[in-house]
């Protein structure tokens, strides 16, 4: 068998550049075109049919170079914790708010008269009316900001029966509802 070398392609031979040759170069063959010149002795870019444009973007390095380095790690899970401490920091305020708005729905459905003048002082005014088989009891306190405020309270005729809270409203006519309003209207509830 004979080894039959097939012939190398020819190198296309450049001629040296020197630095008192002009630069010659060559305008972009499309007229309404906009191509930047080039010089003759530039190569030109070789079109080859066979890569893909997925193969050509496999073989595109990454823009940004990833070095996982002890400072990138430590930003990274400086982040993480920070996002771990939000969340849990979130969570509790809201937990907070909740049960800070159950302990003035209790502390509003507790409230008695006896209650009412432990954390209030002795009212300006207070009615007990016998509307049998009910006693109804109205009690008004002097407020600054609000003019005088009546609370209502109710229980049965009969000796054990326990009071309870009806309503709340100023000597303009307007009733606080919400514990919410109940307490801003009168800070002594608390």
């Amino acid at each position: 068998m004979d080894d039959a070398k097939t012939p190398e392609p020819a190198k296309a031979v450049q001629p040296s550049k020197s630095n008192d040759a002009p630069e010659i170069t060559k305008l972009g063959e499309d007229i309404g075109e906009a191509k930047t010149s080039q010089t003759a002795d530039s190569p030109q870019p070789v079109h080859d049919e066979s890569v893909t444009p997925a193969a050509a973007k496999k073989s595109l390095p990454f823009p940004f170079p990833l070095k996982m380095t002890q400072q990138t790690w430590l930003i990274a899970a400086a982040m993480l914790v920070g996002l771990v401490t939000l969340l849990i920091l979130g969570r509790m305020t809201g937990k907070s708010k909740a049960a800070g708005e159950r302990r003035e729905e209790r502390t509003v459905a507790s409230l008695t008269p006896e209650s009412l003048m432990a954390k209030c002082g002795t009212p300006a005014e207070d009615v007990t009316k016998d509307l049998y088989p009910m006693i109804k009891r109205t009690m008004s306190y002097k407020s600054v900001a609000r003019g005088t405020l009546t609370f209502e309270f109710s229980r049965t005729a009969e000796d054990k029966s326990d009071w309870v809270f009806l309503s709340m409203s100023d000597e303009n006519g307007a009733t606080y509802s919400t514990p919410e309003t109940q307490i801003a209207a009168m800070s002594c509830l608390k």
